[in-house]
């Protein structure tokens, strides 16, 4: 299972760098890293954030949480709303829709389940000059709830 999650992870991230290089000038890619409270272990991920409108945002990532007890992986769609502050800080909030995929030890050996969720998303940001770091917090709903907190930085 983690083998199959590693692959989904690396072809996400092919396709998310390939895209960002062909893609408009404003469509940025970045790395995040955090924890996921309720199996209080950590995750790295990668996302892109592009322009649809003024002020919003498509932000699709995922995440693979290294859980002890078993994979945990998170494909995301999120959509957020920027609100400029006059600086440069960014703060926005948002939500989308989430792909879980988890393994858990303590379940039966080869027991998989692949469940659909929502995210509720609030963060700010830093421009400076080509990157922007951030921290955000995420609410993840559905048969997996969790609070997710992370920081990132997008290039």
């Amino acid at each position: 299972m983690l083998r199959r999650k590693s692959l989904v992870f690396a072809l996400f991230a092919v396709v998310l760098l390939g895209s960002a290089s062909l893609a408009d000038a404003q469509v940025r890619f970045g790395l995040r890293a955090g924890e996921y409270t309720d199996v209080s272990e950590p995750f790295l991920g990668a996302e892109l954030i592009m322009p649809i409108a003024p002020a919003w945002y498509f932000n699709p990532n995922v995440e693979v949480v290294f859980a002890d007890r078993g994979d945990l992986a998170t494909l995301n769609g999120d959509f957020v709303r920027h609100f400029g502050t006059g600086t440069r800080t960014i703060v926005w909030a948002g939500g989308g829709l989430a792909v879980v995929f988890e393994d858990f030890d303590d379940r039966n050996e080869g027991d998989s389940e692949t469940n659909v969720g929502g995210n509720v998303i609030v963060g700010a940001g830093w421009r400076l000059r080509e990157i922007t770091p951030y921290v955000q917090v995420k609410g993840l709903l559905g048969d997996r709830d969790d609070f997710v907190v992370m920081g990132g930085i997008r290039f």
